[in-house]
């Protein structure tokens, strides 16, 4: 099958729009590949372009030596990924019955107290403590890169989940700082404002609990989308080390002054080991599994080459990285063993498939971190903490077609992606956003089209910015004629995904066949 490029002008009732042109409906079917690169010239009244790059050529091109698009022979992703489909379903069980329990455990516990001056406010302050403290270590839990929860659900998910349950947890433990104190305040016919102090300055443990409290407020308010927008990620990992802090801090004058842990000892114990479990999770998923990962593994710098403009791609190589279960999709939290960034983990996606010899990404230059990686030298150390994502190749079902969408970097997890799908795998098409088509501009276009020429897929750039960009059912359905049966893969920028993510869904696509991965923060 040839291949062909074409060129389109978007209509002239949308000027400003990013249009592709549907390809021609009869195309050579001659055994030579031709290529006719002229645009075709606008009207002058018509002042901007877009174009639309269809590739579709044929399976037998060679790859040109050195490629570092690795294609796989065998689809040995999907087993693993049924096997793994129900992991979330059982965490959010399991999370559902312990909530169940800490608040039946609650209530039978605070009987008593009803009957007391000041008590039914009391036990209500009981219970939303209880309920709030678990749910804190839920928080903890969901982003603590715990293997099955990440590959099952993706961390992108698991941070969206975090950010609508943290507001609860901060409203419980607000609530359980009134409803106590009042309860309290009524029980000694004081004020509540003195029997705050009181409590704060005479009981056990109320210091360093007041101070948890105060630091949770701070990060709530840190976490509010316009605060969040002006922090750099630098700054917000460090803050959200202080969750931790709170917790710890807060964990004393539960069982020194809470009146459900006094005289109940298996309360306490059932207490003391939910907290043990959670801390087992956190420091084996956190510290121990990267440690025993780099220790095994000793990952260096090989290389950093330039790609395009503000872009990097950065080679590591190390020990036995054929035993490292990374996917192609996947990302790992990467920290350069130089002197002023050996402390900052930051997360960044493969860019080529993993072949067990070496790793890849590509990065661009964004500021801070992202923009001092190009000045690595080779045989830098290099500790990462992963795989994680569930922006994978298993996500699709065996033998339906693939429509990938990618924005700028996003293609770089795209395009390990891809990589990663089995040699025979067809009937898949990759629609590229680009800014424009200029030399130079494009991340990664040199292996993206080699690799689309190697397997005989479809390729499409389309050019302009996102908000100049409509992305909708219609243009969608002309580049890629399979999308409603199709299992779709989305990288890029919020407001491109947001664009696609309604498209596909009019055009007929499922949620579930529908895979994106944000990162956000």
């Amino acid at each position: 099958m040839p291949r062909s490029l074409t060129f389109g002008h978007s209509p002239a009732d949308h000027p400003a729009t990013c249009r592709p042109r549907p390809r021609p409906a009869a195309i050579s079917r001659d055994p030579v590949a031709r290529i006719d690169p002229t645009p075709r010239h606008r009207p002058s009244s018509d002042r901007r372009c877009t174009m639309s790059l269809d590739l579709n050529l044929p399976a037998r091109w060679s790859a040109r030596a050195g490629s570092s698009v690795t294609t796989p022979t065998t689809g040995r992703h999907s087993a693993g990924s049924r096997r793994r489909r129900h992991a979330g379903d059982v965490g959010a069980t399991i999370a559902g019955v312990g909530a169940g329990a800490v608040v039946g455990s609650a209530w039978v516990l605070s009987a008593p107290t009803w009957s007391t001056p000041g008590g039914p406010v009391t036990v209500l302050g009981a219970l939303t403590a209880m309920l709030g403290t678990y749910l804190s270590l839920v928080l903890i839990v969901v982003v603590a890169r715990v293997p099955w929860l990440e590959h099952d659900i993706g961390q992108d998910r698991l941070i969206a989940f975090h950010r609508r349950l943290a507001p609860w947890v901060v409203g419980l433990i607000s609530a359980h700082v009134v409803f106590t104190t009042l309860g309290y305040a009524q029980s000694a016919g004081i004020s509540w404002w003195a029997q705050f102090t009181d409590l704060v300055l005479g009981y056990p443990w109320l210091m360093p609990a007041t101070v948890a409290f105060g630091l949770m407020l701070v990060l709530s308010a840190l976490s509010i989308r316009r605060a969040r927008s002006k922090l750099h990620y630098e700054t917000w990992w460090v803050a959200h080390l202080y969750l931790y802090l709170s917790v710890v801090l807060a964990f004393g004058h539960q069982l020194a002054a809470g009146t459900l842990f006094i005289g109940n000892e298996w309360a306490r114990v059932g207490w003391i080991a939910l907290y043990v479990a959670v801390a087992v999770l956190v420091i084996g998923s956190r510290v121990l599994l990267p440690l025993v990962r780099n220790a095994r593994h000793r990952l260096r710098v090989a290389a950093v080459v330039p790609d395009s403009d503000g872009v990097v791609s950065i080679y590591l190589t190390g020990r036995n990285l054929a035993a490292l279960p990374v996917r192609g999709g996947q990302f790992f939290e990467w920290r350069f063993g130089t002197r002023q960034w050996w402390w900052q983990a930051h997360p960044y996606s493969l860019s080529a498939a993993p072949d067990g010899r070496s790793l890849r990404i590509t990065v661009k230059n964004l500021g801070d971190q992202s923009g001092a990686l190009a000045g690595l030298r080779p045989g830098t150390p290099v500790l990462a903490e992963g795989p994680y994502g569930a922006f994978t190749a298993e996500r699709a079902r065996p033998g339906a077609p693939i429509v990938a969408l990618a924005a700028g970097v996003g293609i770089a997890p795209i395009l390990s992606l891809l990589g990663s799908l089995p040699a025979d795998r067809g009937q898949v098409t990759l629609i590229y956003r680009v800014v424009t088509m200029a030399p130079g501009t494009i991340a990664l276009r040199a292996e993206v089209e080699e690799l689309v020429a190697r397997r005989g897929w479809t390729l499409h750039y389309l050019t302009g910015e996102i908000d100049q960009c409509t992305i909708d059912a219609v243009r969608l359905s002309v580049l890629a004629p399979d999308l409603p049966r199709a299992d779709v893969f989305a990288c890029g920028p919020r407001g491109f995904l947001d664009k696609v993510a309604e498209a596909t869904r009019v055009a007929g696509v499922p949620a579930e066949r529908f895979h994106d991965e944000l990162f956000v923060f």
